[in-house]
């Protein structure tokens, strides 16, 4: 990121070159963890327009094949908004995101960029899906040294992550979360393990309107008992390579670069066709 680079440069003149982990950390104690994270996030958005941001963005930049004008989407475990700005501008005015996203830090953020983006059509909700109970605890642990923003998820017994900072949060299904949208064509999951569960708590809304699903899934296991789950409603499994969705065998041992998977409905296919190969 060029403009974290030149924000090292001024700042950290001499010494040994530092790890990224240790630019992270230089940053967090010149700035602040939230501005930090706003600096963070406004710096994807400046950069991601240039199509420069790499294989590990290239679903994000794959959803303009996906989503079109009027679409509604919802962006489950939104973070710093990497994938809620995309969609919202292609959905355009007509559209509409349903943003998930608990930690009241990262919502903090995302919602003064949503501000200051005028993305009038996205909604920004600060609850958790998947988890147990009417209130979850969600936890941003310790990786190596240093506190993992991107970890951030529901503390589940077994855990073997040791947390910095915990939050309870108010916890919802998916089919009462949503059961008023008249429409839905896409859900993007990215929540640290929990896609499963989460996907499990809106069967009901997964039959009715069976969007195009992104989930990123990290065993195999994990895939067997989605595509399992939802197989019912005419999904099947898909990764993307090289801008093109090349149909997966979930049994099988290939995993997507970024453990993407795209689960897609019978009645999209025919729009997709000419992405698939």
């Amino acid at each position: 990121m060029n403009e974290l680079w030149k924000f090292r440069r001024k700042h950290v003149a001499c010494g040994p070159e530092p790890s990224k982990m240790g630019i992270k950390r230089v940053l967090i104690n010149i700035l602040g963890e939230k501005r930090y994270l706003t600096l963070l996030a406004g710096t994807f958005q400046r950069l991601f327009p240039t199509g420069k941001l790499g294989l590990i963005y290239q679903d994000a930049y794959f959803l303009k094949n996906i989503i079109e004008k009027g679409n509604y989407c919802v962006d489950i475990g939104a973070h710093l908004g990497y994938y809620t700005l995309e969609m919202s501008r292609l959905a355009g005015p007509e559209g509409k995101v349903v943003a998930i996203e608990p930690i009241p830090r990262f919502n903090e953020v995302l919602g003064k960029l949503l501000r200051r983006k005028k993305a009038d059509n996205v909604q920004l909700l600060q609850v958790a899906l998947g988890g147990e109970g009417e209130y979850v605890e969600m936890g941003i642990p310790r990786v190596g040294d240093n506190k993992q923003f991107a970890y951030a998820r529901i503390k589940r017994s077994g855990d073997t992550y040791q947390y910095l900072e915990s939050v309870k949060v108010k916890n919802e299904s998916g089919d009462h979360l949503f059961r008023d949208l008249p429409r839905l064509d896409f859900i993007k999951c990215d929540v640290e393990g929990l896609e499963v569960q989460v996907f499990s708590s809106m069967m009901e809304i997964l039959k009715k309107h069976t969007p195009v699903l992104l989930a990123e899934l990290v065993s195999k296991d994990e895939r067997i008992r989605l595509y399992e789950m939802i197989r019912p409603f005419g999904y099947e499994v898909y990764y993307l390579e090289n801008e093109r969705l090349r149909s997966l065998d979930i049994y099988g041992d290939i995993f997507p670069v970024s453990h993407n998977h795209y689960f897609i409905p019978g009645w999209r296919k025919e729009k997709l066709r000419d992405l698939i190969g």
